[in-house]
């Protein structure tokens, strides 16, 4: 095999590696829901003992990344692509902590006396896993119209978020005994909103593999996880 065969051997496999590595989030989100919604420990263990190899994965691939690069010095297109894998995988890995962050405070519900849950939280879940579903796929695809999709789609979760912190105040009001459930409830709440802020991130670096441009709405949600 030549060289050239040999770098594109390599570009190949670290691609089916970051595919790998989606399909991988998206099953600690589905089961991150299932843990929340039926106050599961075990599986909340599960959640938290796999995040290693999630690390695992992202540590891989970033040195395979790094690797060719000093070896081959790709040219443009190719480095454009090596860099947004980086930056990719760096988000998904977020996107498995908070899984964590989110199986953290699920034990905790599932010690306490129940209360009653935020109306509209599962929803705004769902729409959080829909945008990571549909990043993956516009990745796969190289469809950078979806990806644009995603990335409108996190106004709605935004949206969510304030209405469910608002509806978690009142109901603090309500029931001041369950003032740590809700607190709880309140971090599940900023964690879904994350998730979905990297879902929309992992989007912009699908558009910039496939035409070299980033929204405008990156920097403005860097800036907001750094506030």
């Amino acid at each position: 095999m030549s060289t050239r065969q040999n770098y594109q051997a390599e570009l190949d496999n670290i691609n089916e590696s970051v595919h790998a590595m989606s399909a991988d989030i998206v099953h600690a989100i589905d089961k991150t829901l299932f843990a929340f919604q039926n106050k599961s420990v075990i599986l909340a263990n599960e959640i938290m003992k796999h995040d290693d190899a999630v690390d695992a994965m992202e540590y891989e691939i970033e040195e395979r990344c790094i690797n060719i690069v000093i070896r081959e010095q790709p040219m443009a297109s190719d480095w454009r692509k090596i860099a947004s894998y980086m930056r990719m995988i760096g988000d998904m890995e977020r996107i498995a902590d908070h899984c964590c962050d989110i199986a953290i405070y699920v034990k905790h519900l599932a010690s306490c006396d129940s209360v009653q849950e935020p109306q509209h939280i599962s929803d705004m879940y769902y729409i959080m896993k829909q945008m990571v579903v549909d990043t993956f796929k516009s990745f796969t695809d190289s469809n950078p119209a979806l990806a644009s999709d995603v990335i409108n789609m996190d106004d709605k979760v935004d949206i969510y978020f304030k209405e469910i912190n608002n509806e978690i105040a009142g109901l603090m009001k309500q029931n001041s005994e369950g003032i740590r459930q809700y607190m709880d409830y309140v971090m599940i709440n900023k964690y879904i909103e994350r998730m979905a802020d990297h879902a929309a991130n992992i989007a912009d670096w699908v558009s910039f593999v496939v035409n070299g441009q980033l929204k405008l709405k990156f920097t403005d949600r860097y800036k907001k996880e750094s506030d």
